[in-house]
């Protein structure tokens, strides 16, 4: 489907302020209703994303660099930001001058023109080693709005003491896995109440999407200048009975788990309830001391031995904001931002792949992180749609997850899960 510059979203019924960023266009020259000289910004990152390293590191270059300009870092939670931005990007007086956005979630503000076009600043933002499948992300009709910011992939992380005790050798297959956290709950080495042999909420769907992408679907399709969902296909199905199984037979708690539970993997896992858990690598500090010597971890496993499985691929873009009244002072923080001492941080410290991968060295470097940098590489982003940020804003797939966990059937949860999807892509 062609999309154009100037797309108005709706999603049944118009997205807030999405008309007023239509408007506003991409245009430096007129964006916000003319340019400040001021060099205080505002910039808005999302909770637990970026180093606190990096961020005191940025205050102070700013400062440094512009006679004591003040930088102010304000911290956005997860839930409900994609409503927030559609009501702040669409009004100069609101708008930050920079802002952290989802991969998945881009798309849904560079189709609406509510990104200034970075295209000039590509190559000195790194060129070549920015990561290729954030570009994508961050791109609309040819032109780079949103750059690379960082990118992470999940790991599986489990109790070697456990599998031994067990007889369980670590699974290489996917099908191996599915067996593996079955047969490790119904084993319970440790004897330990509610034990799961993997901790696998339903409300995290950025979890259970593995088992949809691995077996091959991708929630929704283009076709014809259509999108169609895809979890009704055999691919679909059988990523569906996959985590069916898995909810029913290898977690105790999939579907009673909170989304802050599900947030928090480690704990479970850290209080000896949960023989395995799948997350960022940045949980592996999270990770009892008293664990960490008997936590292994490997890759998600694709369908054939020893293959790599397509997880989602988690990570952010940043972007200027088209009705920031500071476009030029913006650029420059932006190239700030993309120096070593901001982004070497996310490799030593966060556990996440830096947008500039050059930079992705301290990360390469340890067991763990050489596993992360594999797994990103073959990581899986959701369906590009300027509406998926809506199909996200609207808990469509976590709540088809929750009610697979809470017994409906797989066909079902297909059928109405495709058709919701289809209604809001297609809006």
């Amino acid at each position: 489907m062609q999309l154009t510059r100037r797309t108005t979203l709706a999603a049944g019924a118009a997205l807030a302020g999405a008309a007023a960023l239509s408007a506003c266009g991409g245009s430096s020259e007129s964006s916000g209703g003319g340019q400040s000289d001021s060099k205080d910004l505002t910039i808005w990152l999302m909770r637990d994303s970026v180093p606190q390293t990096s961020v005191d590191w940025l205050v102070k270059q700013w400062a440094d660099a512009n006679g004591g300009a003040k930088l102010t870092v304000e911290i956005q939670d997860w839930t409900g930001i994609v409503t927030k931005l559609q009501t702040t990007l669409s009004s100069a007086d609101q708008t930050p001058d920079l802002v952290e956005f989802g991969n998945s979630q881009v798309l849904t503000f560079t189709s609406a023109g509510a990104l200034s076009d970075i295209s000039d600043l590509q190559e000195e933002l790194g060129g070549k080693d920015l990561l290729a499948s954030l570009v994508d992300a961050g791109s609309f009709e040819g032109k780079l709005y949103a750059a690379p910011f960082y990118a992470g992939a999940r790991l599986v992380y489990y109790r070697k003491s456990l599998l031994e005790q067990a007889g369980i050798a670590v699974p290489t297959t996917l099908d191996a896995f599915n067996e593996a956290v079955v047969a490790l709950k119904n084993a319970n080495p440790e004897g330990v109440a509610n034990f799961s042999g993997i901790f696998l909420p339903a409300k995290d769907y950025g979890v259970s999407a593995a088992w949809i992408f691995t077996r091959g679907a991708k929630f929704a399709v283009e076709k014809g200048g259509k999108w169609e969902g895809d979890l009704t296909t055999p691919d679909g199905i059988a990523g569906l009975d996959d985590l069916k199984n898995l909810y029913a037979n290898a977690c105790t708690v999939s579907a009673t788990a909170t989304l802050e539970e599900a947030r928090d993997p480690s704990a479970p896992y850290n209080r000896r309830e949960a023989g395995m858990f799948i997350a960022l690598n940045n949980q592996f500090p999270k990770v009892d001391p008293a664990l960490a010597p008997d936590t292994g971890f490997f890759a998600f496993p694709g369908e054939e031995p020893g293959s790599v499985g397509k997880v989602f691929a988690g990570g952010s873009n940043i972007g200027i904001p088209a009705m920031s009244r500071k476009q030029e002072a913006a650029k420059e923080l932006l190239k700030l931002v993309f120096q070593s001492g901001f982004m070497e941080p996310f490799a030593s410290e966060g556990g996440w792949v830096p947008g500039n991968s050059s930079y992705a060295g301290p990360l390469e470097a340890t067991e763990l992180g050489a596993v992360e940098v594999k797994a990103v590489q073959n990581a899986v982003a959701t369906p590009k749609s300027e509406g998926w940020g809506v199909v996200e804003n609207n808990d469509v797939i976590r709540d088809a997850f929750t009610k697979l966990a809470q017994g409906a059937s797989s066909e079902q949860i297909a059928q109405d899960t495709d058709a919701k999807v289809e209604s809001l892509l297609n809006a």
